[in-house]
């Protein structure tokens, strides 16, 4: 009888200990999103569900999946552009989209399935920036503590957040472009 109370008693604590953590990551996760706590970067938000198949929709088409990569893709046409072509829609985009060239055959169905994003109605191209996610409270990468020990890497991150922010900016000035942070979990993801 006493060990089914010390049960009971343990699982009671254990859950409301961990209701009270989600509802403290809930209300962080909420803040990030608020125009208030992120005046820089004012995204629309998409996330390719695992890193895998983030990785494996790039190889297919012949390229590498880069993170902290942007690109244009032509939502009336279910075209992915190139970067020439890209760069004729919004040539100050230039420092933005990679310079690789891919043939990325996808519906526009399948690209909002994949990202995970609705587009306004009426939208013509949409811009794809491909990312980690970013710590709310840190304002770094996620896991990025684990990278300190080098200080390359970390010198690295720093500037990828910094080139993050700065593309933020730069896509302010095209109000006909929605423009999509597209955040690739870790799930899915084997270190090589």
């Amino acid at each position: 009888m006493i060990k089914h109370l010390l049960k009971l008693a343990f699982t009671a604590l254990f859950f409301s200990h961990t209701t009270s953590v989600a509802e403290v990551n809930d209300a962080e996760e909420m803040i990030r999103f608020t125009d208030k706590a992120n005046k820089i970067e004012q995204w629309r938000h998409g996330t390719t569900k695992r890193f895998d198949t983030f990785e494996q929709f790039f190889l297919n088409a012949g390229g590498h999946a880069y993170t902290g990569a942007g690109y244009l893709f032509d939502i009336k046409n279910n075209h992915w552009l190139s970067y020439e072509e890209a760069i004729r829609v919004a040539p100050d985009l230039k420092d933005l989209i990679v310079n690789q060239e891919y043939t990325i055959n996808i519906t526009t169905e399948e690209l909002l399935a994949f990202t995970n994003i609705q587009v306004p109605t009426n939208t013509l191209y949409v811009y794809l920036y491909f990312d980690r996610p970013v710590d709310a409270k840190k304002k770094t990468y996620m896991f990025a503590e684990q990278y300190s020990v080098d200080p390359a890497v970390e010198k690295l991150l720093i500037k990828n957040y910094e080139r993050r922010k700065r593309f933020a900016l730069t896509m302010q000035k095209h109000a006909t472009i929605p423009w999509y942070l597209i955040e690739i979990p870790l799930i899915g993801f084997k270190p090589q």
